[in-house]
């Protein structure tokens, strides 16, 4: 097997580059043929795999080792580049990692790379594809696409000045609450059309819409429960915003990971979807920002190789 590394040292306040260097001592010491390239830029991840996917450099393996949004531009452009797919693997090293609990892949970096250097043969995960109508923007999700609630948590979040302090001090759950409780008085409602079985089903007081591939969102937060990456569906949740007190039900639910039993919650489940917001909301794609904007959705999926051993449940 040829392996190789795409590291983003800067992954999780310097995450990346710690478990990169550990291991990197423990490829030296099992003579395995790899090479390395370090991601500089946001969208170089990208870059880099699409170009390891047009040449293929005699590669078996492009192993990531970053977090979420690393993993998600490098299987974006594996993808995007039209190449016969070349199997990916994930060492996680950022602050959220569920990816990581969707799949099972152990957050200790050294097992994590024992699940990849043990393996013997392709698993097949399901991949989220998107394509928006109103722009014509398409793309893909491993985790999770959010409109309205955790969105506007995200894009709050990511644009906090104390984000990277908290983070490095392991704090970086606090800012995910704080964050969280000022989007639950600040986030307005908007009105939700779900394409459902030739119909279409209106929810004039939206509040909260996740599309999941896997259980996971938030840092460990479960938001679909029945849902799993090998199989070849998704899951969209549909919150309203009722009242106030159905609303705090509903958002207690949903950080207790139980948001799909609340009266407020309502859950389509297929190989395809297709949903619109007219008025213009924060969105999320795997913790990414596509924008402040209205939204015309049809998701999809599709299959991909990972060359990783899930962990045993």
């Amino acid at each position: 097997m040829r392996y190789l590394f795409l590291i983003n040292p800067h992954s999780g306040s310097g995450k990346g580059l710690a478990a990169w260097q550990k291991v990197q001592r423990y490829l030296a010491s099992q003579q395995v043929d790899y090479q390395i390239v370090f991601s500089k830029y946001p969208g170089h991840p990208r870059e880099l795999a699409a170009a390891c996917a047009d040449h293929r450099l005699r590669l078996d393996c492009l192993v990531v080792i970053g977090g979420d949004g690393t993993l998600h531009e490098t299987l974006t452009g594996l993808m995007m580049s039209g190449s016969r797919p070349c199997p990916i693997a994930y060492i996680p090293a950022g602050t959220g990692n569920d990816f990581a609990r969707g799949y099972r892949i152990s957050t200790d970096p050294l097992e994590a790379l024992r699940q990849i250097l043990n393996n013997r043969q392709p698993h097949l995960i399901n991949v989220g594809r998107y394509r928006d109508l109103s722009t014509g923007q398409t793309g893909i999700f491993l985790n999770n696409f959010g409109i309205g609630f955790d969105a506007a948590i995200v894009h709050a979040t990511n644009h906090s000045r104390a984000k990277e302090w908290l983070n490095h001090h392991h704090l970086g759950t606090f800012a995910y609450v704080s964050k969280a409780l000022h989007a639950l008085f600040t986030q307005p409602a908007f009105t939700v059309r779900v394409a459902d079985g030739g119909k279409e089903v209106v929810f004039p007081r939206g509040f909260l819409l996740i599309a999941s591939n896997h259980p996971y969102i938030g840092g460990g937060i479960c938001v679909a429960p029945d849902q799993r990456i090998t199989e070849r569906q998704l899951e969209l949740v549909v919150v309203e915003k009722r009242g106030w007190l159905s609303l705090l039900g509903a958002m207690l639910a949903f950080a207790c990971g139980r948001i799909t039993t609340s009266s407020a919650a309502h859950v389509f489940r297929g190989e395809q979807l297709r949903y619109r917001i007219q008025s213009a909301q924060y969105g999320q794609v795997d913790g990414e920002e596509p924008g402040r904007r209205a939204f015309d959705l049809e998701l999809a999926c599709q299959e991909y190789p990972v060359w990783q051993e899930p962990l045993a449940k």
